[in-house]
């Protein structure tokens, strides 16, 4: 088999690692002491033609693949999960359109998704529908030629930015005929009647990206911004889905590169015993797993990508990608915490932030449980 990559992937590889090293490590840390989204490097980061990489050149994209995505992903996920957490959303759900919108939709909205002049969300969860999708309440009822949206979504990512539009919601429009829920996807205008941002999120890691619940009171949208096939929504979330865990794979296998980074260098200079960290067993141990680890999630990734990429069932290897990946980088993360002893406790440090980011990493795109369901449940077919 072939490992090799292109001409185009370097490059593109390249140019990530450069804008990484160069534009987000200097901005990180204030990212995540002031909370702010990142307007700035979003503006830069879309010149250069990423905010629109796997939208097809006809609607103003780069008409990147998939794994070539992934690459790029990792660069940005090594020094920043928060940006590449905003990368990710944008193009789940950019792809969605592609995919699944009518040309009308995509005539109109994947150009300005393709320049990063508005910024894409996907609105799944709610407070009582995380795992469980059929628990979801938000209902949509076709009155006439609108709908009308009532219910609520939480933690919903990229929502509610300046530049937010556009947002994919899963709403309940009827029951099946095996009685459960009917779910759609329908387009949400910013300005939609009815439609107004909720409370935003304290959390522990991610402090650059939006987080936030979304509240639809009487919400009314023309009967076109439905997404494809009344009742489709799942299908559509699913498939939307196997890319979102095969990048959570890539952002994981970053995340794990840049503890094992930090901590190679780290453990050369500190010394203990008049000897530098890095020349004890248990020490070289560590390191050595987290590189094991970030080998193994990448390979592990790189194949699902390929899998996506040729148009491929992958639903087993998009979650065995997720779950592995994340799991090895919490793991890392403890690691390399524990390699950094007491400087690794302050709030100010790279590590510090590894820490804090990677365990949300098995809960989002679906948590880790649900993915040994998903993988278990292939494995029996």
């Amino acid at each position: 088999m072939d490992f090799s990559l292109t001409a185009e992937q370097k490059e593109i590889q390249n140019l990530a690692r450069d804008f990484t090293r160069n534009e987000i490590a200097p901005t990180q840390l204030q990212m995540d002491e002031d909370h702010d989204f990142p307007y700035e490097l979003w503006r830069k980061w879309s010149q250069l033609g990423m905010a629109g990489m796997m939208i097809p050149e006809q609607y103003g994209g780069s008409g990147i693949d998939p794994l070539t995505y992934i690459l790029a992903l990792e660069e940005v996920a090594t020094e920043s999960n928060t940006f590449a957490l905003i990368w990710q959303v944008h193009v789940l759900v950019s792809e969605m359109f592609r995919k699944f919108a009518s040309e009308e939709q995509k005539d109109y909205w994947l150009p300005i998704y393709a320049k990063g002049e508005k910024l894409a969300a996907f609105a799944l969860t709610e407070a009582g529908a995380g795992s469980d999708s059929y628990g979801m309440t938000t209902k949509a009822e076709l009155e006439g030629n609108q709908w009308t949206i009532n219910g609520n979504k939480i933690f919903i990512s990229n929502a509610g930015t300046d530049i937010s539009d556009g947002t994919v919601l899963m709403a309940v429009t009827g029951t099946r005929d095996d009685g459960k829920k009917e779910i759609s996807s329908f387009i949400i205008p910013q300005d939609a009647d009815g439609y107004t941002l909720g409370q935003s999120f304290r959390k522990m890691a991610w402090h650059g990206m939006d987080n936030r619940e979304l509240v639809f009171e009487d919400c009314r949208i023309p009967a076109g911004n439905i997404m494809g096939e009344r009742g489709a929504g799942l299908r559509q979330a699913l498939g939307g889905l196997n890319l979102g865990r095969i990048a959570f794979g890539a952002i994981a296998t970053g995340l794990i590169r840049g503890c094992l980074e930090e901590s190679l260098v780290y453990t050369k200079e500190r010394h203990q015993f008049g000897n530098p960290l890095s020349s004890y067993q248990l020490t070289q141990a560590k390191l050595a797993n987290m590189a094991c680890g970030m080998e193994s999630a990448r390979r592990l990734t790189h194949y699902a990508a390929y899998l996506f990429s040729n148009g491929l069932e992958c639903k087993k290897e998009a979650a065995m990608a997720k779950l592995f990946s994340t799991q090895r980088s919490t793991e890392a993360a403890m690691d390399a915490f524990q390699l950094h002893g007491g400087s690794a406790f302050m709030e100010d440090t790279k590590v510090n932030r590894f820490y804090r980011e990677a365990k949300i990493l098995e809960i989002g795109e679906g948590t880790n449980e649900i993915q040994q369901i998903y993988i278990a449940r292939e494995l029996s077919r």
